[in-house]
């Protein structure tokens, strides 16, 4: 099952990931072109590595009890931050519509203080290239890693994708999501609960609960019959915008990089 947005398949699979800090829990993901997809959008890490680090587990499954290990896949950390806010990106030739990147990254360099710079040589770096729905991983990684924009990933889109990758998580993935939100799981596609889940201790839950990020999936997201799927406990307010950076954002990557 794919949207335009957001990308899952049949192919579910239990892997192990290590919050900064935070015990090693299980999770389910979902393998399309090689790549484990968590939450739709987010980028784990290839499905072969994934798998790497299940035959971990299963050969050492005391490590499971280990909550203070080094290596870690949460954004808590100053080795999941772009140095001094500035990002390295290059855009594969094979992308089309090249505009809805740039317009993205104006659109981050006019509402906050990073700034994106073509690659040269720089070791870590952004790659935007063409795949299967929009995706990203989450924080600086080390090295290459990809923004994945699909034929109809818009410019919107682009911003959030690179949201992830300066370090911010889903905002319903918050750990105080249910008092603000209801998730209605009967209209949710079968195969993608998983997407809803709060696995991850995500480290956005700085200021109060928004509505309005762009970091928010839409109130139909994943549903199976075009009825809400997320419920805002709040009337008269929208969830789900792909139109740009809210304050709630700005605010959130100032005090991620503070």
């Amino acid at each position: 099952m794919q949207s335009d947005e957001f990308v899952t398949s049949s192919d579910l699979r239990i892997g192990y990931i290590k919050p900064v800090g935070q015990p090693w829990r299980s999770v389910v993901y979902a393998a399309v072109d090689g790549m484990a997809i968590f939450e739709g959008c987010i980028v784990l890490g290839t499905v072969a590595e994934m798998e790497e680090v299940g035959a971990l587990v299963r050969e050492h499954p005391q490590i499971l009890s280990e909550a203070n290990a080094e290596e870690g896949v949460g954004i808590k950390g100053e080795q999941f931050r772009w140095p001094g806010k500035r990002v390295f990106y290059e855009i594969d030739h094979a992308l089309p519509k090249r505009s809805r990147v740039q317009d993205a990254i104006r659109h981050w360099e006019e509402k906050t203080d990073f700034k994106f710079i073509q690659r040269t040589s720089e070791p870590n770096y952004i790659v935007f290239g063409p795949g299967s729905g929009c995706s990203s991983s989450v924080g600086m990684r080390g090295g290459p890693q990809k923004i994945t924009l699909g034929p109809n990933c818009t410019s919107g889109n682009a911003i959030h994708e690179i949201g992830h990758a300066v370090g911010l998580w889903h905002e319903q993935s918050r750990g105080d999501r249910d008092n603000f939100i209801e998730i209605v799981w009967q209209n949710i596609d079968p195969l993608a609960r998983h997407n809803f889940e709060q696995h991850i201790d995500d480290g956005v839950d700085i200021a109060k609960y928004d509505y309005q990020s762009i970091m928010h999936y839409p109130a139909t997201a994943f549903s199976v019959n075009g009825l809400p799927t997320i419920r805002p406990r709040q009337t008269g307010v929208a969830i789900g915008q792909r139109n740009g950076l809210s304050a709630g954002d700005i605010a959130a990557v100032k005090k991620l990089y503070s």
